[in-house]
C-alpha cells in the first residue's frame, strides 16, 4: 500500500492519467459509433431505393412495352425500306441518263 505523501501523490497522478486516457478512448469509441450509425442509415436508404427501383422494374407493363418495342422496330424497318427505295430510284435515274 501507499505509506507516504509522495507515494499517494504518485498514485493520484497515475489515476488522473488513466482517467484522461479513458476519456479519450471513450470519445474515440463514441466517434466510431456515430460513424457506424451514419453508415447504417445510408445503407438503409440505399436498400429502400434499390427495393423501389426493383419494384418499378417488376411493375412494368410487359405487354405495353412489347407493343412499343414492336412499333419502334416497324418504324425503323420502314425507314430503312424508304431509304433503300430512294437509293433505287436514284440508281434508275442514273441508268436512264447514261
Amino acid at each position: 500500500g501507499v505509506t507516504t505523501l509522495k507515494g499517494a501523490m504518485a498514485v493520484m497522478d497515475i489515476a488522473e492519467t488513466a482517467i484522461t486516457n479513458l476519456d479519450q478512448i471513450r470519445a474515440d469509441i463514441g466517434s466510431v459509433q456515430n460513424q457506424l450509425q451514419v453508415t447504417i442509415n445510408n445503407i438503409t436508404v440505399t436498400q429502400v431505393n434499390v427495393k423501389a427501383a426493383e419494384s418499378t422494374i417488376r411493375d412494368v407493363d410487359f405487354a405495353s412495352e412489347s407493343a412499343n418495342f414492336s412499333k419502334y422496330n416497324i418504324l425503323a424497318q420502314s425507314g430503312s425500306y424508304a431509304m433503300s427505295q430512294a437509293n433505287a430510284v436514284q440508281q434508275n435515274v442514273l441508268k436512264l441518263l447514261q
